[in-house]
C-alpha cells in the first residue's frame, strides 16, 4: 500500500510529533506508517483523514506505484 500521508503532513505544517498527538498515537507508528513499514488500522486512516480534512481514499491507496 502507498500512502501521501508524510506529503500531505508537510503540506499542512506539522512535525511527526505534533501530528501524532492529534491523532492519539505515537511518532514511532506514525513514522512506520509513513514509511510502509506497517499497515495503518481502520481507525487511524479514518481519524488522520479527518484531521487532515482530506478522504482516505487520496491519503491511502491500493496501488504500489
Amino acid at each position: 500500500m502507498k500512502n501521501l500521508l508524510k506529503v500531505k503532513r508537510w503540506e499542512a505544517g506539522l512535525k511527526q510529533y505534533e501530528l501524532a498527538f492529534l491523532l492519539g498515537c505515537s511518532a514511532t507508528y506514525l513514522s512506520m506508517v509513513e514509511n510502509n513499514r506497517v499497515e495503518a488500522t481502520r481507525e487511524f486512516k479514518s481519524k488522520v483523514s479527518q484531521v487532515l480534512g482530506i478522504s482516505e481514499c487520496e491519503l491511502f491507496s491500493q496501488e504500489e506505484n
